[in-house]
């Protein structure tokens, strides 16, 4: 039995359209009906994603979420929630005080999205698929509260014009303790428990179901793939892709269903 964990964003929904190629989600089929199994790996929250692979017809076993702090068996539901440190909270309300009258501002309890400060950003609310995520409204009180004391905090999100994408991350750079940024889209970065990532949500399921490393295959073309790509030599990063992803794998693809050709499976 062989595992295959895809990222979704970019890499089978090519063009963050939801289309999907047919011949991707035949491939798809095939690895399953073949006795191997499926997982989606992405940014994305559990609602978020799971309504979208129903209306395509995409089969999956498992999801990891959340860049990994939240993993989901399909039948069972949550397995893992990596919540960020308590004692990091403090450090998270003085950066998102810093910050909220310039960046558009969220964070995540479990797999709820909130919004916690919205600022004009054209390049963010004119596009559709940003726009679906972006924070509606400030929400700084509650925000503050929820930040400072639920248990299910485990991922924080900055929406930014291209731009300042670079000026951000050198800001919040080592702000919060025990946690990482990670640019998860063009115009977004997010910052979650350090050792979280698509990498550590293939661990633990690596360890409920106690699978070896070759067999598992992983595709994807962002920054927050990187780990993932690197965990195995089966590794697959798609042409379009991000800064530095290609060098975390092996190979370059243009769409999944390449990946039976290339590993002859």
């Amino acid at each position: 039995m062989k595992w295959w964990f895809s990222d979704y964003d970019g890499t089978i929904n090519l063009k963050h359209n939801n289309y999907i190629d047919p011949r991707d989600l035949d491939f798809i089929k095939r690895w399953i009906k073949d006795g191997n199994k499926f997982a989606i790996a992405t940014g994305r929250m559990e609602h978020e994603i799971r309504p979208v692979l129903e209306s395509s017809n995409i089969p999956y076993d498992y999801m990891i979420c959340n860049n990994g702090a939240v993993i989901y068996d399909k039948e069972n539901g949550i397995l893992e929630s990596a919540s960020i440190p308590m004692e990091s909270r403090k450090d998270i309300i003085e950066l998102f005080d810093t910050l909220k009258d310039e960046y558009i501002l969220g964070y995540c309890l479990k797999d709820q999205r909130m919004g916690y400060s919205r600022v004009e950003v054209e390049e963010i609310y004119s596009n559709p698929f940003l726009n679906e995520y972006a924070t509606k409204e400030n929400n700084f009180e509650k925000g503050n509260n929820d930040i400072l004391n639920s248990p299910d905090l485990n991922l924080l999100y900055f929406f930014v014009a291209v731009k300042d994408i670079e000026k951000v991350k050198k800001i919040i750079d080592g702000k919060i303790k025990g946690c990482k940024a990670v640019r998860t889209h063009q115009n977004v970065i997010e910052i979650m428990r350090e050792d979280v990532s698509k990498a550590y949500g293939i661990k633990i399921l690596q360890e409920i179901n106690n699978f070896s490393l070759e067999d598992v295959y992983t595709s994807g073309d962002g920054e927050n793939d990187i780990e993932m790509l690197e965990l195995t030599n089966n590794s697959f990063a798609m042409r379009n892709h991000q800064t530095n992803v290609d060098k975390a794998a092996k190979y370059i693809i243009d769409n999944v269903y390449e990946i039976e050709k290339i590993k002859f499976l």
